[in-house]
């Protein structure tokens, strides 16, 4: 029972330098035009989307966080994972983008997910938290 408990929470400190770790690597992927990193990325969201310990971004931030010794600030997790799908869906669309030479479109969208990523690292905002409380949450709610 206590390990369901566990699953239901996050840390907030692990989420939002997981952020910081996604701007760095989307600021790379759009200086150097490298669109495998948009994949990374699509796999890294994907993990944590399910929840999984194992997602590289995760691993990396428990380990700088452990270093640090930073104390956890539980927070909910359903809505961190929706937003880390919505964070997969994202890249993978700037992957597609690029792919199919639309350039422009996919630095556009990668500033945007820096954006949407910094507002979360920087002042605790999560949009696809937002998008979450309004739109499945709701849902979840008629169905219970």
């Amino acid at each position: 029972m206590m390990k369901s408990i566990v699953n239901l929470y996050t840390d907030e400190n692990l989420v939002r330098l997981t952020a910081m770790l996604v701007i760095a690597t989307a600021v790379v992927a759009l200086l150097f035009k490298a669109s495998f990193i948009w994949l990374f990325l699509c796999f890294d969201f994907g993990l944590r989307a399910f929840g999984l310990a194992f997602a590289p971004f995760v691993l990396l931030s428990k380990l700088i966080l452990k270093t640090l010794n930073v104390t956890p600030k539980p927070i909910f997790a359903s809505p961190k994972r929706f937003a880390a799908a919505l964070g997969a869906v994202f890249s993978a669309i700037i992957f597609l983008t690029q792919q199919l030479g639309y350039d422009n479109v996919a630095v556009v969208l990668g500033f945007l997910l820096i954006l949407l990523a910094g507002l979360e690292c920087f002042f605790k905002i999560c949009v696809g938290c937002y998008i979450y409380q309004f739109l499945i949450q709701p849902v979840r709610r008629k169905n219970e």
